[in-house]
């Protein structure tokens, strides 16, 4: 990676563990990403969004949380078999899965709005993707964006939606991940895998029959 790029990247790393939020490139819209263990940064991120606490917000997880790893990183979601097989066939990509929760905590019950559940995916782009293995912890997926707002694909979009709310100090600092314009796309497919059914809660790029294909 070049090393504009590594200072960029590591300046927004700083401001998740201080509990800000940095807006990002995603494989669909522009993110709003937060520390999904810190309930503080939750809790601004729903503000800052104008987000009704009773409504979840997705998160992307370091790939280590998929794996076994030495740390003590556990996934904060029970991943069944079919979760697998779509992890396998659709990640990176704009998929995302909802699964029982497992973790426990305030910021948890935030994100999943009480529901116990909750929705975790990986976006095949590569600022996504690195932030979140830099962070080396789940952050949030959340599109950047006004509650009840179009999506935006380009950081002027951003700015100009949130206008001065990017620099009031009630939402702490807010550090920005310039990855150009993006093209204009579905948000993602979410699909539920929740006691033993699968249901589509959202078609997006990947349809209802490459899901039912996969699984098969």
């Amino acid at each position: 990676m070049e090393l504009y790029f590594m200072i960029q990247l590591e300046k927004a790393v700083q401001v998740l563990k201080a509990g800000g939020i940095v807006v990002y490139p995603t494989d669909t819209a522009y993110g709003l990403a937060a520390d999904a263990m810190n309930p503080s940064a939750v809790k601004k991120l729903y503000a800052l969004k104008g987000r009704d606490f009773k409504k979840p917000i997705h998160v992307i997880c370091p790939s280590k949380y998929y794996h076994t790893s030495n740390d003590g990183s556990v996934c904060p979601v029970r991943i069944n078999q079919p979760a697998r097989k779509l992890i396998k066939k659709f990640w990176p990509g704009p998929l995302t899965i909802v699964l029982p929760l497992r973790a426990k905590g305030k910021s948890w019950q935030m994100l999943s709005a009480g529901t116990k559940t909750l929705g975790v995916r990986m976006p095949n782009n590569q600022t996504a993707l690195a932030l979140v293995e830099r962070f080396g912890k789940p952050i949030t997926t959340t599109s950047a964006n006004l509650a009840g707002q179009s999506a935006c694909y380009s950081v002027e979009e951003v700015r100009k939606q949130f206008g001065s709310r990017i620099y009031a100090r009630i939402y702490g600092r807010i550090y920005v991940l310039d990855g150009g314009k993006l093209p204009k796309t579905k948000p993602s497919t979410i699909v539920s895998l929740l006691n033993g059914r699968v249901r589509i809660l959202r078609v997006g790029p990947i349809s209802e029959k490459q899901i039912k294909k996969a699984l098969n």
